[in-house]
């Protein structure tokens, strides 16, 4: 485990300067079996570090409902209530015309007219998920693939843009430099509007069961396809691990993510080191 811990460490340190973004995800969860054969349910919350650890940018909240088809199927619904944080935004302005062209200047540059800055926010996202999940023993190895479709509902919310506007003028030796405008900047309420996107994805798990060892080690690989744009795949997600079972009940996670894209929780690439616990059947045993 010291050696996972090592490796996991150096990992981050490598990603935090390379990646255009870096964070920590915590977790704890429970998982209980409901007295009925194959019939368990999942509570969790979660609360991910990103923006290179400069605070809490997602809290949330899930709870699911899971059934064994057989030993080797399983189906489940789950919610999850988000509370996501939206970086602010900066988005440059230059002179148009009548017809929104931009306009260039006599060195054919774009006339520079200054900016708007859209501060950060939180948000309330709801998402419902449904999967199925199966899985096959291949020696020592487990290899399983999950298909789950995923519905997440943005809810409106309102910002502050500023808007910062400059006069372009020329000094003593006709250098151009520009000044801000009386009055600048100007605040206005940017509302956001309500949206849903809807993704599926599947993800493949490959795991190792070693001899007399508490630490089982895995690597998995996952894509999110849009369904609101053709199956594109917005995001790859790969990760690397191991839990450790410290007892029957107690869990212990300790995961490397990457993920690749822009898919339907980070808006650019994210290496991540996710920590999780997690507490299985506390109340009393799964039935045999």
């Amino acid at each position: 485990m010291k050696k996972l811990l090592a490796a996991l460490a150096i990992a981050g340190a490598v990603a935090t300067a390379h990646a255009e973004d870096f964070g920590l995800w915590t977790e704890v969860g429970l998982s209980q079996n409901l007295g009925v054969r194959g019939l368990s349910a999942d509570l969790g919350y979660d609360i991910r570090f990103n923006n290179h650890l400069k605070g809490a940018t997602r809290r949330s909240f899930n709870v699911g409902l899971n059934y064994s088809l057989t030993r080797n199927i399983k189906v489940g619904a789950a919610y999850a209530y988000i509370y996501s944080f939206s970086l602010p935004e900066c988005e440059t302005k230059y002179k148009t015309d009548d017809e929104g062209n931009i306009e260039y200047d006599e060195n054919g540059l774009p006339i520079y007219r200054g900016y708007n800055y859209t501060q950060s926010f939180w948000r309330n996202k709801h998402r419902v998920s449904f999967y199925i999940k199966g899985d096959v023993d291949l020696g020592r190895f487990n290899l399983s693939l999950r298909e789950r479709f995923q519905h997440t509902l943005f809810q409106h919310d309102k910002t502050v843009k500023e808007k910062y506007r400059y006069n372009m003028v020329y000094d003593d030796d006709d250098n151009i430099t520009y000044e801000l405008r009386p009055g600048s900047p100007e605040l206005e309420e940017d509302g956001k509007r309500s949206k849903v996107k809807d993704y599926l994805r599947q993800k493949v798990e490959l795991s190792y069961n070693i001899r007399h060892c508490p630490i089982t080690p895995d690597i998995s690989v996952e894509m999110e396809n849009n369904l609101h744009n053709s199956f594109h795949i917005d995001e790859m997600r790969y990760a690397a691990g191991a839990e450790w079972k410290i007892t029957k009940k107690y869990h212990l996670g300790l995961h490397y993510r990457f993920h690749k894209g822009t898919g339907d929780d980070e808006e650019s690439d994210l290496h991540a080191i996710e920590i999780s616990f997690k507490l299985k059947n506390p109340f009393w045993r799964a039935k045999k």
